[in-house]
């Protein structure tokens, strides 16, 4: 049994791939057969994997209103006209007054 991880920034993305379900199978695999000899990641795994499970149970879902999804699309939507707009006549600045 390791008690210090050498991969720790790896090992904590592979857990979350795997918690998350964005993990292949292949990897799921790895997880398992590596997992039980670093007690940090099985401590990891163990703390995160209880905190996804409290959060889930404690979390409500709700749907958005379909007016304040399409009220949000639009200020995104302006406000990339309006970024549109900014870029342009910064290039045209550039272009005019530039030496």
């Amino acid at each position: 049994m390791k008690y210090q991880c050498d991969n720790h920034q790896k090992c904590m993305k592979m857990i979350q791939a795997v918690l998350d379900g964005s993990a292949s199978a292949e990897e799921i695999e790895h997880f398992k057969q590596n997992m039980d000899v670093c007690m940090p990641c099985i401590e990891t795994y163990k703390l995160e994997k209880c905190m996804k499970e409290a959060m889930q149970e404690k979390v409500e879902k709700k749907c958005c209103p379909e007016k304040l999804v399409l009220d949000i699309k639009a200020k995104i939507g302006l406000s990339l006209l309006v970024l549109g707009f900014i870029a342009v006549e910064v290039k045209l600045y550039s272009i005019f007054f530039s030496c």
